[in-house]
């Protein structure tokens, strides 16, 4: 500016205007030191803004599919335990049967102390085909095959489990094909009946053996499915910090940087207000 004009002092306007500026750099690289982020508002970087909001929402769709997956993998653990008890019950029907076959040593007494035990073996076996739940589900009516395990963050097919959770019971075991199994509900062991009642109880073992199998594959999908999970939730948060994450060493020296410059133009201020005082000294005014 001319130093004879004083109405207007463009050099003090110029030098505020900076100092505005940095005040403002300076304020924006606080919020970024004292939150750790690089986007604080959606104007430090509105790109990255949207992007962010995009990986946010897949980093929490992959959590609660990790979840779920771990709430399956929970579901299948106690089907797995169950089924084992189970074959523990018909391994014992079976060594009954067998015992009772042997019809030139075995008492008329013993026999029907035997035929009790086989028959409580059975009703066992029904009652805990109600008895055993999960978060209120009973596991082995049947009514849990075909349900859906949402294990994955979006709604596509491969995100999606279909479990089977067959029935189980002495009147039905199903096996493999989902077909009405064995049932053991005329097997006995009195009388002659006894050895038709290995190959029933053998029928069961082998259904009960199939459906331990599928149980246990889907067990371990679902483990295998928690580890992709978690080894997708690392990489994909690692993506999101490179966007939203403030590098603390980089807004450090620019924090350092801004206050000097800011300080500067603040004597650039003051040094402009004054400058207008060597008019005042030519018009004889001190």
């Amino acid at each position: 500016m001319s130093i004879t004009r004083i109405n207007t002092n463009t050099d003090a306007l110029l030098a505020g205007a900076n100092l505005s500026k940095m005040q403002f750099d300076l304020s924006r690289t606080l919020s970024h030191l004292s939150t750790g982020l690089r986007i604080v508002t959606g104007s430090d970087d509105p790109a990255g803004t949207g992007l962010s909001a995009t990986f946010k929402a897949h980093l929490g769709g992959i959590s609660q599919a990790i979840q779920n997956a771990q709430d399956g993998l929970s579901l299948m653990s106690l089907a797995d335990s169950a089924l084992t008890s189970n074959m523990d019950v018909l391994l014992r029907m079976r060594d009954i049967a067998v015992r009772g076959a042997s019809t030139a040593t075995i008492t008329t007494a013993q026999r029907v102390t035997m035929e009790t035990e086989f028959a409580n073996l059975k009703t066992e076996m029904s009652t805990r085909a109600a008895a055993i739940r999960f978060n209120g589900k009973v596991l082995f009516d049947g009514s849990l095959s075909s349900r859906i395990i949402q294990i994955g963050p979006d709604a596509v097919a491969g995100n999606k489990l279909s479990i089977v959770m067959r029935r189980v019971s002495a009147t039905n075991i199903n096996g493999i094909t989902g077909t009405p199994g064995p049932s053991l509900a005329n097997a006995h062991v009195s009388g002659t009946t006894a050895a038709s009642a290995i190959n029933w109880v053998q029928s069961g073992i082998n259904a009960l053996s199939n459906l331990q199998t599928i149980i246990g594959s889907q067990e371990r999908m679902l483990e295998r499915m928690v580890n992709d999970l978690n080894t997708e939730h690392t990489n994909i948060a690692a993506a999101s910090s490179r966007i939203t994450d403030a590098d603390m060493a980089t807004e450090i020296s620019n924090f350092a940087k801004q206050q000097i410059v800011a300080q500067a133009a603040a004597a650039m201020v003051a040094q402009a207000n004054a400058m207008p005082g060597s008019i005042m000294k030519t018009l004889g005014i001190t």
